[in-house]
């Protein structure tokens, strides 16, 4: 199933970052969820919103955080 590989993807990037494994499948089953409700709720696609959303976890775990895009501007 596509759904549960992509959960295992996720995953494997929570237990990268040192989550144990049961926790890490949570957690990717909500960001994924999250993504979704994102994705639907801005008509973007849910690879973009799970990729953001990916980048804040990541940055997160490292003590960091976003720049904020307005920074930019």
């Amino acid at each position: 199933m596509k759904d549960n590989k992509e959960i295992k993807d996720v995953s494997r990037i929570f237990q990268n970052l040192g989550a144990p494994e049961e926790q890490a499948m949570i957690m990717a089953r909500q960001l994924i969820k999250r993504a979704d409700q994102i994705a639907e709720e801005k008509n973007t696609s849910k690879i973009v919103e799970l990729r953001k959303l990916l980048e804040i976890a990541t940055l997160g775990a490292q003590g960091q955080t976003k720049p904020n895009d307005e920074a930019y501007s």
